[in-house]
Parts: C-alpha cells; sequence; structure tokens
C-alpha cells in the first residue's frame, strides 16, 4: 500500500513538470518538494522563469516627426492661403511667407494753369514757361502770376533790347533774352531762351556751396545772374512774354521776389524736399506753396 506522503510526493513532482514548460514563468522549486522528486522540479521551474522573460511586451516606437514645409528654392518657407470662389470652389494660393508690396510712388497733382487778360501771350505758351521753370527747379516749385507778366509785356513792348531799371520793376528781377532771328516757332524760340540761361551754370560754374557773393556780379559774360534768378529758392512767382520784333525775338520773365542776395544761398544743398513746409512735398521732389 502506498503511503499518503508517498503520493502526494508524486503529484508534487508531476506538478512541477508541467509548470516547468516554456514560457510559464513559474518553477515549482520554490514549493519544497521532496526528496529527487522535488529537485527535478525545481530544474523546471528554472526553465520556467527563462520562459517568463521572453514573453514580455515589445520595445516602444518611436513616433514619427511632421513633414517639415515646403520650401522656395531661396530657403523661405511657402505659406498657403485659400480663398472661396464665386461658385463655392475651394482654390488655394501660394506666396512667399516674406514677400513684401511695392506701392507705386504717388502721381505728382497739376499746378495751377495759368491764364492772363494779355492778349500778347496765350495760355499755351504761359504753360511752356511754367512748366521749363519748374522742370528746371526740380525743387521750390513756380507759380504763374499775371502781375509778373505785365511787367514783362511792358519790357518789350517797345522792343528794347535791355532790361528795365530796378525800379520799372515792381520789385521783381527780370532775365531778358535777345534771339536774332526771324520767323521762328514761338515754342522753339521760349525752349532756347530758357534753356541759355539756366545753362549758365554748367558753363560757367559756382562754388558748390551755392552762396551768393559780391563777385558774382563781376564776373563779365561769364556770370551765371539769369540762372541764379530762375534758380534762386524762394523765387515763388514767375511770369513771362515774348515778342516778334521783326529781324529779333525778346523773351522776358520776371522773378518774385527776385533773388541775387549778396551773401545768401542761391538754394541750400540738402535732401529732396527738406526745405519744403511740413507736408508739401508732392513726392516728386516738388514742394508746393
Amino acid at each position: 500500500m502506498v503511503s499518503p506522503a508517498a503520493v502526494c510526493a508524486l503529484l508534487l513532482a508531476l506538478f512541477g513538470t508541467l509548470q516547468g514548460q516554456p514560457g510559464t514563468g513559474v518553477g515549482a522549486g520554490g514549493v519544497g518538494g521532496v526528496g529527487g522528486a522535488g529537485g527535478g522540479g525545481g530544474g523546471g521551474g528554472g526553465g520556467g522563469g527563462g520562459g517568463g522573460s521572453g514573453g514580455g511586451p515589445p520595445p516602444p516606437v518611436a513616433p514619427v516627426p511632421p513633414p517639415a514645409p515646403p520650401t522656395n528654392t531661396n530657403g523661405t518657407n511657402i505659406t498657403n492661403t485659400s480663398t472661396t470662389s464665386p461658385a463655392g470652389n475651394l482654390t488655394s494660393t501660394s506666396s512667399p511667407a516674406n514677400a513684401t508690396t511695392t506701392t507705386p510712388p504717388p502721381t505728382r497733382p497739376p499746378w495751377p494753369k495759368p491764364n492772363c487778360g494779355n492778349p500778347a501771350l496765350t495760355n499755351e505758351l504761359r504753360r511752356v514757361f511754367l512748366d521749363m521753370h519748374n522742370d528746371f527747379r526740380n525743387g521750390m516749385i513756380q507759380k504763374y502770376d499775371c502781375g509778373a507778366e505785365s511787367y514783362a509785356q511792358q519790357s518789350v513792348a517797345n522792343c528794347r533790347r535791355t532790361e528795365l531799371p530796378a525800379y520799372a520793376t515792381g520789385g521783381h528781377k527780370q532775365n531778358l533774352f535777345v534771339l536774332n532771328s526771324a520767323n521762328a516757332n514761338p515754342k522753339a524760340v521760349i525752349h532756347y531762351a530758357l534753356s541759355r540761361w539756366w545753362s549758365q551754370l554748367a558753363r560757367f560754374g559756382m562754388r558748390s556751396n551755392m552762396m551768393f557773393y559780391q563777385s558774382e556780379y563781376h564776373r563779365g559774360a561769364r556770370n551765371v545772374l539769369q540762372w541764379a534768378k530762375m534758380a534762386w529758392w524762394n523765387n515763388r512767382k514767375v511770369g513771362c512774354t515774348m515778342k516778334n520784333c521783326g529781324s529779333f525775338y525778346l523773351v522776358s520773365c520776371m522773378y518774385s521776389p527776385g533773388g541775387l542776395y549778396v551773401n545768401q544761398h542761391v538754394y541750400r544743398v540738402a535732401a529732396v524736399c527738406s526745405g519744403c513746409p511740413h507736408g508739401q512735398c508732392d513726392g516728386q521732389a516738388l514742394c508746393r506753396w
């Protein structure tokens, strides 16, 4: 007859064998087996421990980073903007993230058109006189003045080939040009006369600081007096006329206040529009009065 202790030992040995299969992770050796059977169970338990470690969870997978935004060939990012068309379809447009828009410069409003009652000169020719002066000056614009024109008209009425004396100009300063030619085009005469006055600076020169010294009155035929009257910084009014005297033409212009003040600047060399009253620069380097 088998004793109860032997039966118990046999069952424990059988249990240890079953539990020692790979992957169970449990060993029977720690159950206190009896004799040789208990030792075998302990060995099986060791094998089971090895199987347990092999069946653990897999290692974590690193997350995939999001894709980088597309770039232009110059390396700038592209931003996408979506707009809805009138039909309801969604359209997409792309533009550089650092794109800038260019604002066109302001256009110059026209200065007042000259209109005087003197029938000896047309408004078209008055406009030629005014436009040429302002184009040459490229700074402080001038306005056409009918009062100044009236003095210019008096100076050429009798085909006088010299300037009026100072007391007869009404406080203006005069430029006079004599063109010894007959039957010339009036516009061409005006262009030639004003261009010759303005070219005095290029032909004869002046100090770079544009200071008008007493010596400017003593330069003979190489003076820049006519140019200086055209260019003087605060000459804001001009009026001109011309007359066909048969064998020659006379072109006369009057300037106010006149300029040619000794030890003063014809104009100051400075940034464009720096001499304009606040807010009076028209965007094309001309001051408005």
